[in-house]
């Protein structure tokens, strides 16, 4: 055996390396929910009351993408934080209270609040509490806004028809509100693709301002939380891509 096979042998037996990695998925959802809102708002740009099919279709992609995308964001945020503390302690938790940082370890060891038996927002409920955190307002923004934004991509992914009655000459028919009209109403522009004849839910509340708002909500809580851990949020390098407009 020549001095060059030698050496390459050398080379293969000692120098075997492993190479791991874990994906934060959060950022690239709310980077997709972002994207997603101002593809809604070029559709309302370039529309000029002529209806079409393909622009609506792609228009109402886009703020469902934005919703779905926005409350994923949230839940992968608090999952990937609570990871955090078991499998990469002196990463973006690095500041934490060692002792507490070791609770919350401990915790989601035990599937607390690892499983979906909790609710998103108990997640970030249960994080501050154990991390002696003040508590959200849940009367008051930003709590209140991502409230019913999970509950509408609640329904969104499980979603079941049901009759609303907008509009009838019978007398004797009762006009009914889908639920989401009274919680959902004032809190954004509704869509111009349509009119004040259309079902307020999902017809006219289906918007750019929607998709914005799901957007701004729940970015605005993910600040608060990591605020209150008085740690730098994860998406802070991406945040200048997050704009909707």
């Amino acid at each position: 055996m020549d001095e060059a096979s030698k050496i390459h042998d050398r080379i293969t037996v000692r120098d075997a390396v492993t190479v791991r990695s874990r994906a934060h998925f959060s950022i690239q959802h709310v980077l997709s929910a972002a994207y997603f809102a101002r593809q809604a708002l070029e559709v309302e740009r370039n529309y000029f009351g002529v209806y079409d099919a393909a622009m609506i279709n792609a228009h109402r992609a886009s703020v469902t993408g934005a919703i779905l995308m926005s409350v994923s964001f949230l839940e992968a945020a608090i999952n990937e934080f609570f990871a955090d503390t078991v499998d990469n302690p002196y990463g973006t938790v690095k500041d934490l209270d060692p002792d507490l940082r070791s609770l919350l370890a401990e915790m989601w060891a035990m599937k607390v609040p690892r499983t979906s038996k909790y609710s998103i927002l108990e997640k970030y409920d249960i994080a501050l509490t154990l991390m002696r955190r003040a508590p959200f307002d849940k009367g008051t923004s930003p709590y209140q806004e991502v409230s019913i934004l999970v509950q509408l991509r609640n329904v969104m992914v499980h979603y079941e028809p049901e009759w609303i009655t907008g509009y009838s000459t019978n007398p004797g028919a009762k006009v009914t509100e889908h639920k989401f009209q009274k919680s959902l109403q004032g809190r954004f522009p509704l869509n111009p693709l349509t009119s004040a004849n259309n079902p307020f839910f999902p017809d006219q509340c289906f918007s750019h301002g929607c998709a914005a708002w799901a957007v701004e909500s729940t970015v605005s809580f993910a600040d608060a939380f990591f605020a209150r851990m008085g740690l730098a949020a994860p998406y802070d390098h991406v945040r200048d891509q997050l704009g909707v407009n």
